[in-house]
Parts: C-alpha cells; structure tokens; sequence
C-alpha cells in the first residue's frame, strides 16, 4: 500500500520508505541521520517490532537494556514491551523495521511529509508535525513514557 503516490516520507527527521508486497506495506526503510533522536519511548500492544539494521548501527532499548546492533544482525522487540532506538556517533544508521501482527505502518503516512515536498525535512521536525506524530504514535501504540507538554 503506497498512499497517494508516495514513496518516500520525513517522519520525525528520519528518512522512510515503506516497502510494499502483495498491496500492503510489509516493513519500512527507516534512514536515521546523525543528530536526530529516536521516537519517544513506546509499546505496541500485542505486536512485536523487528529491526534489521543494513548500514551502520543502531542502539536499540527494550525494556530498560539498551543494545547495540550492527550492520547485518537484527533485534525483536516483543509486543508489550517498551522500546526505542537511538544512532550515536557521526555516520547514519539504515535499517528494515516491521509488525507482527502488522498495523503500525499507518502511523508513517500520518506523520509523514512526502519527500518530494520542498522544506519535506525541515517541516517533518517543526513543532506542528511532532505534534501530529505524538498524536498518531499515541492513537496507534501505547507511550507510556511522554513527557508532559510544556508551555
């Protein structure tokens, strides 16, 4: 499922490309540059989340540990539990990530600006799309973990 026509989104400063088969998106391909922070700690109830990592590395928290994983080596995140990923040092980060079962997927086509647009980075980090993120993220999993809104 690719909706209307596009491709390629900035969610949250990362680069996303859903990868579809069969007419649904199967996994997304999440390019993470060096300075941009991970989502806010989340869960998704009864879905595990698995990340392949193709190209540098990536720090990956479950639960409270926190583990690195490298270039071709993968991480399962079982559903239920809280997690999130971060890229330190200076060279970014490619992985595959997915659902089992699937579903989460919708959360990038909401929070996502398609890539085509100009400003398509900078407006995916503005103040008003981290509010749609954190809007979608908190419809479609569980983010026990937010901070509260300041302001």
């Amino acid at each position: 499922m690719v909706e209307n026509g596009v491709t390629k989104l900035w969610v949250i400063g990362h680069q996303v490309t859903p990868i579809t088969v069969g007419g649904r998106v199967a996994a997304v391909d999440v390019v993470l540059s060096p300075g941009v922070p991970g989502p806010p700690p989340h869960l998704h109830p009864g879905a595990a989340e698995y990340f392949y990592v193709i190209e540098g590395s990536l720090e990956i928290m479950a639960g409270e540990e926190w583990t690195e994983v490298s270039a071709g080596e993968y991480f399962v995140v079982p559903g239920d539990v809280v997690h999130t990923f971060r890229m330190e040092g200076s060279e970014r980060a490619r992985f595959i990530t997915g659902w089992d079962p699937s579903g989460f997927e919708q959360f990038f086509f909401e929070a996502g600006v398609p890539a085509e647009e100009p400003g398509a980075f900078e407006r995916s980090v503005s103040d008003e799309q981290i509010a749609v993120a954190v809007e979608s993220l908190s419809r479609l999993a569980e983010v026990p973990a937010l901070p509260a809104p300041t302001g």
